[in-house]
């Protein structure tokens, strides 16, 4: 028994549906393959989506027509738009999901989808004939054949629940790990690595004293993750914020001997931006009060995420230390913390579609190129997922740079520089973070979006006209002139100390900290704009020096990014450059000088000898 598809995804996380969803909306015949039907799009640690460079990720893949930032819109308990007080830059949202609603709703959207169907099996085996990908074998023995398939395993692939000094096969807890697929993997060539990552017990709602806690509402009216969102008012269900103690250190140190991470019984890497709480002890003893914010998972639920106190100590260890918390000496667990030890393929062996350099027709997405997070995972499985419909349609790839977006930055990133833990997307990662803020996506990924073919011509019309405006009206403003008197009278009546000595243009009135677009009202008719637009126009007249800044940068990038390097090249025939950057090059295989500058162990000088050869050639 056998069946033809299109594009076949195995995993049902959030790089799964990303990949599924991108595959079915651009009419591939698609089918997602999980473990259970009922953990389609499972949040299996925390309840949050968003943060810094996370929220960028969703708001990129927004705009090019993903579903995750318009999901958790609708699904959510609460939204909070956090940085305000910084640049442009650094303003970001942060929404906490309900669990429950954001898991069936997404089954349910998937069910819904044309061209989508859903099979619970397991992949146990790739076919592949001479290097090229040809489908999927399933435990039950069914062969399912296709010119794509994408791989979005998670932390299933030869998975290992650890909980104290108890180890078991498991990819996430209550449900099975994934043995035999890596073996093939293996077996054509894919090389593999562990990784582990961990999570904080739940505890029960009803058992937890909140009046020794401060409580922290989401907003009424937050800026929303999908520019596609239209709501009156939002959920402001609270999260609420203790602290651990001396007491909690206490207890934490005379248990490390159990702890797996002491006793060896973890020998692998987890992410670094989220330590477990025997870590924090272990690297920051002298430090008592790290925070704990307790997190509802669903309005359906009592089950509370202790934010905070991620481990896998044993039940004992994970009962004494939550006791010893303000607010939680009387909770009772009801889940347990643990970690988890997978397989992962280094992302260094993946071109920029993430396609394998080693067997043509099959990508890879998620935590098995090595990445942490629920939004780094969506959005390798939508480029994955749109890249993997266009191979079906013998359509060239389409690829970010680091310029254009922190999809660019994270897929460039995975695959040029190696980290001794799970990545994550942070804003320090990128260059270019003034240009590629969260506001702006629709700015910048456009014509992208266009060349996908997922967002509707109406909507696409919609954002070229809105981004029309922002230039529009910002000439405008550039144009108009205001006269000291009228500028000074403004400013004094705002409050504010500073005066000016000529006339000036409202643009310059608007670069004043204080002063907001709306204010320009008083000097000129303000068109009718939606709420986005207003907000490009204010940040890029206010940032208008640093932004033409990182421009210039992103030019001299783009000269480099064109020089290109000829798939096959022979790195071994460059005279000069170093066994580290000869290693590095002949592993990525770049396909441009900009591209070989980030692999990690190149140098300038590597760089000089390579373009001298490629001219001389």
């Amino acid at each position: 028994m056998s069946f033809e598809y299109d594009v076949i995804v195995v995993g049902g996380g959030h790089a799964g549906i990303e990949a599924a969803l991108a595959s079915a909306r651009l009419n591939r015949k698609t089918v997602l393959f999980t473990l259970s039907l009922d953990n389609i799009g499972m949040m299996s640690c925390n309840p949050s989506i968003g943060g810094p460079g996370k929220s960028n990720l969703v708001a990129e893949i927004d705009v090019l027509g993903g579903e995750m930032g318009k999901h958790i819109d609708r699904y959510n308990l609460q939204l909070k738009h956090l940085n305000t007080s910084k640049g442009p830059a650094a303003r970001i949202t942060r929404g906490q999901a309900d669990k429950l609603l954001y898991r069936s709703k997404m089954k349910a959207l998937l069910e819904e989808t044309e061209n989508l169907e859903i099979i619970q099996d397991q992949v146990e085996e790739l076919i592949i004939d001479n290097k090229h990908i040809r489908g999927v074998r399933t435990a039950l023995g069914i062969e399912y054949f296709s010119k794509a398939v994408i791989l979005a395993t998670g932390t299933f692939l030869r998975g290992r629940v650890v909980i104290g000094d108890i180890k078991y096969p498991a990819g996430r807890m209550g449900e099975n790990s994934v043995e035999k697929l890596s073996k093939s993997l293996e077996q054509n060539g894919i090389k593999l690595g562990r990784y582990q990552t961990a999570t904080p017990p739940r505890i029960d709602k009803r058992t937890v004293n909140f009046e020794e806690m401060k409580p922290l509402y989401g907003e009424e009216k937050p800026r929303y993750f999908s520019i596609y969102t239209e709501k009156e008012r939002n959920g402001v269900v609270p999260t609420w914020l203790t602290h651990t103690s001396e007491k909690t250190i206490e207890v934490t140190k005379e248990l490390l001997k159990y702890s797996p991470i002491v006793s060896g019984i973890i020998e692998t890497h987890g992410p670094r931006h989220c330590p477990s709480l025997d870590r924090k002890v272990l690297n920051f003893p002298e430090k008592h009060d790290h925070q704990i914010f307790l997190e509802l998972e669903s309005r359906e639920s009592n089950e509370l995420y202790v934010n905070g106190l991620t481990t896998a100590m044993p039940p004992f260890a994970q009962e004494q230390m939550l006791k010893s918390i303000r607010g939680l000496e009387n909770s009772k667990i009801m889940r347990y913390g643990y970690a988890v030890e997978y397989d992962y393929a280094p992302a260094s062996q993946l071109y920029p579609s993430l396609e394998s350099k080693k067997i043509e027709g099959l990508y890879f997405a998620g935590q098995i190129n090595g990445t942490s997070g629920y939004e780094e995972a969506a959005t390798q499985g939508f480029i994955a997922g749109v890249n993997a419909a266009r191979k079906t349609m013998r359509k060239e790839p389409v690829i970010f740079d680091r310029s254009e977006g922190y999809i660019g930055v994270l897929v460039d990133d995975i695959i040029h520089k190696k980290t001794p833990e799970p990545y994550r997307v942070l804003p320090s990662r990128s260059e270019y973070r003034l240009t590629l803020r969260f506001d702006n996506g629709f700015m910048r990924l456009l014509d992208k979006a266009e060349e996908i073919g997922i967002v509707s011509k109406e909507k696409i019309e919609y954002l070229k006209e809105c981004r029309a405006n922002v230039y529009k009206e910002i000439e405008r403003i550039k144009e108009t002139k205001v006269s000291m008197k009228e500028a000074n009278l403004f400013l004094e009546e705002k409050g504010l100390e500073v005066r000016l000595t000529k006339g000036v243009s409202a643009s310059e009135l608007l670069k004043i900290k204080e002063v907001t677009y709306e204010d320009l009202g008083r000097f000129l008719e303000l068109p009718e704009y939606p709420e986005f637009v207003k907000n490009q126009i204010e940040v890029m007249i206010k940032y208008e020096v640093f932004i033409e800044r990182e421009r210039e940068q992103i030019e001299r990038f783009k000269r480099l990014e064109s020089i290109v390097i000829e798939k096959g090249f022979d790195f071994d025939s460059v005279v000069g450059i170093s066994n580290i950057a000869r290693a590095g090059m002949k592993e990525v295989e770049p396909l441009s000088i900009g591209e070989a500058s980030r692999i990690s162990g190149v140098t300038g000088n590597d760089i000089a000898i390579l373009l001298a050869h490629l001219r001389r050639d």
